[in-house]
């Protein structure tokens, strides 16, 4: 199952992610002073291994394997789904409707 997920979202250093990230304008790390895994809640550096999404949100390689693992392929934070859709645009990407329950 692993190695489905480093074929859909492989993994890379959060320097180089960070040099890639500025090349393409992404919006992430405009005026960011630092980035935390929301899973683990550390902050983002150096030379760990990250795991970029297709939406644009990035986790330490580790906890999203973790998560992934228990049955999760959404992302933490919008709930796109990166298994299916992370060979499609992020622009293309939507989050799934919310139903409220009464």
């Amino acid at each position: 199952k692993i190695e489905r997920l480093d074929q859909m979202v492989p993994s890379k250093t959060y320097t180089n992610w960070k040099e890639d990230s500025r090349n393409a304008d992404n919006p992430l790390i405009q005026g960011a002073t630092f980035i935390s895994c929301v899973i683990c809640l550390e902050t983002l550096q150096g030379d760990d291994t990250i795991r970029p999404l297709p939406c644009s949100h990035v986790f330490h390689s580790l906890c999203l394997a973790k998560w992934y693992l228990k049955k999760h392929d959404t992302c933490p934070i919008c709930k796109a789904c990166f298994m299916t859709l992370s060979e499609k645009s992020p622009r293309v990407l939507q989050r799934p409707e919310r139903t409220h329950a009464r």
